[in-house]
């Protein structure tokens, strides 16, 4: 449970929301200008802490190097003192071999840790690997060829005159100390490894999540503006093809859906009636009571309309105090009657207009697809001839464009 949904639902309202997507353009731009500028700095972060971990991991394989040279040098060390001391003691010419093995092995070691070392760079370290090979007699390693061009006829007095072994001691002690010295600065390298690469992954995961944040308010923002804009079209698209001041079709939607009506196959049209609807009375009321009311009594008349008509009929404000009302229906030919008589009695009883009466009629006509016609032009003008025929003759009633009360089929 978060923090927010523990306060009191008081408190909870009053708390700003951080809902960026909702921002004005201004505002927006500048927390995605902001944001941006903070994944580039993360992100850059993190890719200097990913090298300097590539330059530690390269740093630690360095010294690890030097250090075990410096393991295998004080192991050569001590097997030249051993097999010198052996060779004493016995005579042995095997010792003899050692010592002189040795010896060259030693020396291109030390020749192998120099280059390393040439390379790192290290003054500290250099300085005393300078002093300790120091040192070392490069006589020991002419020694040590001398003997074997001569194949190996040396004497221990020999060995006891010009004794050089005695200074491996010393060397040995100084490069003990450069190796541990070596494996300290590579556990401190190590550490910082770690550093470097917990820093990488904090800095990349940062990134990540700022420029999960940069792509969450950039598509709530799109997807905010893609529901206005369908929501604006939606709107525009309804207001197209309805009257604003009704809510019903209006006449160019009226006209599509009655061609779409008539083009359809026959199996699927059946017979369709047109009633052309005008109101009786609507200019008095106009007249003696405003525009205002007037609007308000073409609201009402729509309702009362479309509450005895049922939801397949379509009915349309034609403009002024005209409707138009579709029936698709199908042999029974007084169907069309019987709905002009139920519109008519809708308005039998008079208007509550914002605590005003007005009594109003209907004058109806009304014409039949496809025996008054067979296209909606043909179709209209018949109804309203029909219509004008109700009027005249007294309104509140409606007539076929046959010019009788019932239908014409033949």
């Amino acid at each position: 449970m978060s923090m927010t949904r523990r306060l009191p639902p008081s408190l909870r309202k009053r708390l700003p929301r951080f809902v960026p997507w909702l921002w004005s353009g201004r505002a927006l731009a500048f927390f995605l200008f902001f944001l941006t500028a903070l994944i580039v700095l993360s992100y850059g972060g993190a890719l200097l802490e990913f090298f300097s971990y590539l330059h530690d991991e390269r740093r630690i394989q360095t010294l690890s190097r030097e250090a075990r040279l410096l393991e295998r040098i004080d192991m050569d060390i001590g097997r030249i003192r051993l097999a010198h001391d052996a060779y004493l003691v016995s005579g042995k010419t095997s010792y003899l071999v050692a010592y002189t093995t040795g010896i060259e092995t030693l020396f291109q070691n030390i020749r192998q840790f120099k280059r390393i070392r040439r390379r790192s760079g290290d003054s500290g370290i250099a300085r005393i690997l300078r002093n300790a090979i120091v040192e070392l007699d490069p006589f020991l390693l002419s020694q040590a060829r001398d003997l074997e061009r001569r194949g190996l006829m040396e004497t221990r007095t020999h060995f006891l005159k010009e004794d050089l072994t005695a200074r491996l001691l010393p060397v040995q002690q100084s490069l003990s100390r450069v190796r541990l010295q070596l494996r300290r600065e590579e556990g401190i390298r190590r550490r910082l490894a770690r550093a470097h690469l917990l820093g990488t992954s904090t800095l990349f995961g940062i990134s990540f999540l700022l420029f999960s944040t940069f792509l969450g308010v950039t598509a709530g923002r799109i997807t905010r503006d893609i529901a206005s804009v369908s929501q604006l079209v939606s709107s525009l698209y309804h207001d197209s093809h309805h009257d604003l001041l009704t809510g019903l079709p209006n006449r160019a939607s009226v006209l599509d859906s009655l061609d779409r009506l008539l083009s359809a196959p026959p199996t699927e049209r059946g017979v369709l009636a047109l009633l052309y609807i005008d109101l009786d009375g609507f200019k008095t009321v106009n007249d003696r009571l405003g525009h205002d009311k007037g609007d308000l009594a073409l609201v009402a008349v729509s309702r009362r309309f479309k509450g005895v008509i049922p939801e397949d009929d379509i009915l349309a404000r034609m403009g002024g105090d005209e409707f138009l009302l579709l029936i698709p229906f199908g042999q029974e030919s007084d169907i069309p009657g019987k709905v002009a008589a139920r519109l008519i009695g809708t308005l039998s009883d008079p208007l509550d207009l914002e605590g005003m009466p007005a009594v109003l009629g209907a004058s109806i006509g009304i014409s039949l697809f496809p025996f008054d016609g067979k296209n909606s032009e043909i179709l209209i003008k018949k109804a309203d001839e029909a219509m004008y025929r109700a009027k005249t003759a007294g309104g509140n009633h409606f007539q076929f464009a046959g010019g009788s009360d019932s239908p014409s089929t033949e």
